[in-house]
Protein backbone atom coordinates (compact mmCIF):
# COMPACT_ATOMS: atom_id res chain seq x y z
CA UNK A 1 0.00 0.00 0.00
CA UNK A 2 0.87 3.65 -0.15
CA UNK A 3 1.97 5.13 3.18
CA UNK A 4 4.25 7.83 4.56
CA UNK A 5 6.78 7.16 7.28
CA UNK A 6 8.05 10.41 8.77
CA UNK A 7 11.47 10.46 10.43
CA UNK A 8 13.34 13.70 11.03
CA UNK A 9 17.07 13.64 10.27
CA UNK A 10 19.21 16.47 11.48
CA UNK A 11 22.67 17.16 10.24
CA UNK A 12 22.99 20.86 9.45
CA UNK A 13 21.25 24.22 9.77
CA UNK A 14 18.47 24.56 7.18
CA UNK A 15 18.34 27.63 4.99
CA UNK A 16 14.74 28.86 4.87
CA UNK A 17 15.32 30.60 1.54
CA UNK A 18 16.02 27.31 -0.26
CA UNK A 19 13.40 25.12 -1.86
CA UNK A 20 12.87 21.52 -0.77
CA UNK A 21 14.36 18.78 -2.92
CA UNK A 22 13.25 15.16 -3.08
CA UNK A 23 15.32 12.09 -3.96
CA UNK A 24 14.25 8.46 -4.14
CA UNK A 25 11.51 6.47 -5.81
CA UNK A 26 7.93 5.40 -5.17
CA UNK A 27 9.04 2.93 -2.48
CA UNK A 28 11.26 5.25 -0.42
CA UNK A 29 12.41 8.83 -0.71
CA UNK A 30 14.04 11.63 1.26
CA UNK A 31 13.25 15.32 1.06
CA UNK A 32 14.95 18.31 2.59
CA UNK A 33 15.99 21.90 2.10
CA UNK A 34 19.48 23.12 1.48
CA UNK A 35 21.97 24.08 4.12
CA UNK A 36 24.63 26.74 4.29
CA UNK A 37 27.94 26.30 2.50
CA UNK A 38 29.19 22.92 1.29
CA UNK A 39 26.22 21.07 2.82
CA UNK A 40 23.72 22.55 0.36
CA UNK A 41 21.42 20.01 -1.31
CA UNK A 42 22.21 21.45 -4.73
CA UNK A 43 23.63 18.66 -6.94
CA UNK A 44 22.77 15.95 -4.39
CA UNK A 45 24.37 13.18 -6.39
CA UNK A 46 27.75 14.84 -5.99
CA UNK A 47 27.62 15.91 -2.31
CA UNK A 48 27.94 14.36 1.10
CA UNK A 49 24.90 14.99 3.27
CA UNK A 50 26.61 15.48 6.63
CA UNK A 51 29.91 16.81 7.86
CA UNK A 52 32.25 14.11 9.22
CA UNK A 53 32.71 16.30 12.31
CA UNK A 54 29.07 15.96 13.39
CA UNK A 55 28.18 13.22 15.88
CA UNK A 56 26.45 10.10 14.55
CA UNK A 57 22.65 10.17 14.42
CA UNK A 58 20.85 7.83 16.78
CA UNK A 59 17.38 6.44 16.24
CA UNK A 60 15.22 7.05 19.29
CA UNK A 61 13.00 4.18 20.42
CA UNK A 62 9.33 4.36 19.48
CA UNK A 63 7.32 6.26 22.07
CA UNK A 64 10.29 8.16 23.53
CA UNK A 65 9.60 11.16 25.75
CA UNK A 66 9.44 14.50 23.90
CA UNK A 67 12.48 16.72 23.99
CA UNK A 68 12.56 19.58 26.48
CA UNK A 69 11.38 23.01 25.36
CA UNK A 70 14.30 25.44 24.95
CA UNK A 71 14.57 28.24 27.51
CA UNK A 72 14.45 30.94 24.84
CA UNK A 73 11.00 30.08 23.44
CA UNK A 74 8.61 33.02 23.10
CA UNK A 75 4.85 32.71 23.15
Amino acid sequence: GNFTWWRELRGCVPDGACTQERRGDDAASLSGSCCYGDLCNRHLTNKTFFSPDLPRLELLPHGHAPTATPDNVTA
